[in-house]
């Protein structure tokens, strides 16, 4: 492949970088868009830059001969954390200069292309604006890079209609300019693949990455409140162990507590599965999403859901989920004593999720993402997208106490 040449009139460099050893998050969504472009028809080629720690998961693909993959160091991989974020950004940038003629996609905010006009960038989030405490590193980034990075971005990319509308308030974008796609759920059809055995016995699950914003405290304290209610173990699935022991302490968890917390780590899509077929159900309390893969996922293996009533989870979710307040631990447990009591509720929070996850797949996400490269190759610009119903009344309602006169403060 190294030795093609593509013309830059009909090829679009894909900067995945972002996708790490570690699997989940902006990962999982520039992974699965990238396996689904390759099985779509198209004129255009493209030329995929991808870091070497995630070689084992692109071993899986088939690359057809309008593919050329290119890779750099690992030392750029969202697995570096804050100086992967920082070295990939510069790496962006130097592909920028490189590829001058061609149009750019960038599947994530954290690799955008300065003063940069042709370019195609997927903003999954602005959680740094909203929780300045909890990201004192990022949000300069996202409040004064971001800001003149999408002024010059001919195109913007986003997984919800509540994340388009935050972006367009905050970014000043045009409707012109903007389109939301949903992600997709890549367990959709592991359920009947996925074994019944099941070690743990009775539990209740959680799978995300283990920070503050994630509400993994609250989560905790929602199980303490209970844990003399119901024989169910905690099981969470996660990215850093250290961290979860912290919240533990933050929780103040008893003895007794802890000993029924299990903590699992860097597991594949099949176990991951067979964890949300087998759990009573998933807890996602989280403090904000823009978009929000675990709870759509657990909804594809006939797992039923408990989520936040925030952010952008009521438009994923819809009615295929029990909503609590994730501020309130009371609530949490509450919300999980009634799932899990109500056989009624139970069985339609299973069967309502199992249709809803249909909605979203990431074929038919990568098909509305190759529209819109393939648009702007032959037209420049896109028609303007007509406005669908709004999922949530109005954007101060969404981010609940974070107005938007703070974050432009």
């Amino acid at each position: 492949m190294e030795g093609i040449m593509f013309n830059s009139k009909n090829t679009v460099i894909i900067n995945a970088t972002n996708i790490g050893y570690k699997y989940h998050g902006i990962g999982v969504y520039s992974l699965n868009i990238l396996k689904e472009l390759t099985r779509l028809s198209t004129d255009l080629n493209f030329i995929v830059y991808l870091n070497k720690s995630c070689e084992p998961y692109i071993k899986e693909i088939n690359f057809p001969d309008n593919f050329m993959v290119k890779w750099v160091s690992s030392i750029i991989s969202p697995d570096k954390n804050f100086k992967g974020h920082i070295l990939r950004l510069m790496y962006s940038n130097y592909l920028s200069v490189k590829y001058w003629k061609y149009l750019l996609f960038n599947t994530s905010q954290c690799e955008i292309n300065f003063f940069r006009k042709n370019q195609v960038v997927t903003i999954h989030d602005v959680i740094p604006l909203l929780f300045k405490e909890y990201h004192r590193k990022l949000y300069p980034y996202f409040k004064i890079i971001l800001t003149y990075g999408l002024k010059y971005a001919k195109y913007v990319l986003t997984p919800s209609e509540h994340s388009k509308d935050l972006l367009q308030q905050i970014y000043n974008l045009p409707d012109e300019r903007i389109k939301f796609i949903h992600n997709g759920a890549s367990t959709i059809g592991m359920n009947k693949k996925v074994t019944d055995n099941n070690p743990e016995g009775k539990f209740i699950l959680y799978i995300g990455r283990i920070t503050k914003m994630k509400n993994i405290k609250n989560l905790l304290k929602a199980y303490s409140l209970i844990g003399d209610k119901i024989d169910h173990k905690l099981v969470i699935v996660g990215d850093n162990e250290t961290t979860l022991q912290m919240e533990m302490k933050f929780a103040r968890l008893s003895s007794e507590i802890k000993k029924r917390v299990i903590f699992k780590q860097d597991i594949d899509e099949e176990s991951k599965c067979a964890l949300m077929k087998n759990a009573s159900l998933l807890v996602f309390a989280s403090l904000y999403e823009g978009f929000g893969l675990p709870p759509l996922e657990a909804m594809a293996c006939g797992c039923p859901v408990i989520v936040s009533d925030n952010s952008s989870l009521p438009e994923v979710c819809g009615e295929a989920a029990y909503y609590v307040n994730p501020h309130n631990p009371s609530d949490i447990s509450e919300g999980i004593i009634t799932v899990l009591n109500n056989k009624t509720l139970r069985n339609e929070l299973i069967n309502n999720g199992l249709e809803r996850a249909k909605q979203f797949s990431w074929t038919n996400s990568a098909k509305e993402h190759l529209n819109v490269l393939e648009h702007l190759i032959k037209h420049s610009s896109l028609p303007l997208e007509k406005k669908l119903n709004n999922f949530l009344p109005i954007l101060k309602d969404k981010i609940g106490t974070r107005s938007l006169e703070a974050i432009n403060s």
